[in-house]
């Protein structure tokens, strides 16, 4: 079940039934007693500005970079990038009570301490992060919304997203898209190439393989993917 509202600071799990979504009581209470690494609604106001403060807490150390994914699906992506990095800082945002669960389910039973999952909308980027706060931005295979016409205004990538994307990412930074969706891909790249650096020979995080359930699936078909790493 994905949560429609757009504000991140109200509790999106009010007025919704544990005995209809089954990850309703263990986001609850893991926020609540925090034994799960989840995050949403009021406690994500005061973080803003202060993430790398936030992972000090749990990390041996202010970690040195911090990473978003959004649309972090399973967690499986993310959590291959954070065993990797374990000085680095990573935050998964999805809109789906069973994605976020599962991240952080798979970060608490790896004993991983430098995970976030946040049920929010990314919509609200620049509400959630400061400027220049990210050091980079990850989108795997997003949700095309292309099943009827009218349903392409709900996506995410939009020339006003990458502008937000770009405030909360600091100079230097990246932002790593792919997907499978040519249509989608052949939307956004001209509306990123205005905005974006080219990133021709990726350094660090974004030369690394990293695939997901989905890529994996379409490789195996022989699908096609496109993909392309862009600096601020």
């Amino acid at each position: 079940m994905p949560i429609r509202i757009e504000d991140p600071f109200r509790d999106p799990t009010l007025r919704l039934n544990e005995d209809v979504n089954p990850f309703l009581k263990q986001i609850r209470e893991g926020l609540a007693d925090g034994s799960l690494p989840v995050l949403y609604g009021p406690r994500l106001k005061p973080i803003k500005g202060k993430w790398k403060g936030e992972f000090e807490r749990t990390m041996d150390a202010a970690p040195k970079d911090l990473i978003l994914e959004i649309g972090s699906h399973m967690g499986e992506v993310l959590k291959n990038m954070a065993l990797a990095h374990k000085n680095t800082a990573f935050v998964g945002m999805d809109i789906t009570f069973k994605r976020v669960v599962s991240l952080a389910e798979k970060a608490k039973s790896g004993g991983i301490q430098n995970v976030r999952s946040l049920l929010c909308n990314a919509k609200a980027l620049d509400l959630i992060f400061d400027e220049n706060e990210l050091d980079g931005l990850v989108i795997f295979f997003p949700d095309p919304w292309a099943r009827k016409k009218r349903q392409q205004k709900n996506r995410l990538l939009n020339k006003e997203f990458l502008a937000q994307a770009k405030k909360v990412i600091k100079p230097g930074g990246f932002f790593w898209f792919k997907t499978d969706h040519k249509p989608y891909f052949d939307e956004v790249f001209p509306e990123a190439e205005a905005i974006f650096s080219r990133d021709i020979e990726p350094q660090g995080l974004p030369g690394e393989i990293y695939t997901s359930r989905f890529e994996r699936h379409f490789s195996e078909q022989g699908l096609p993917k496109y993909e392309v790493c862009w600096r601020v």
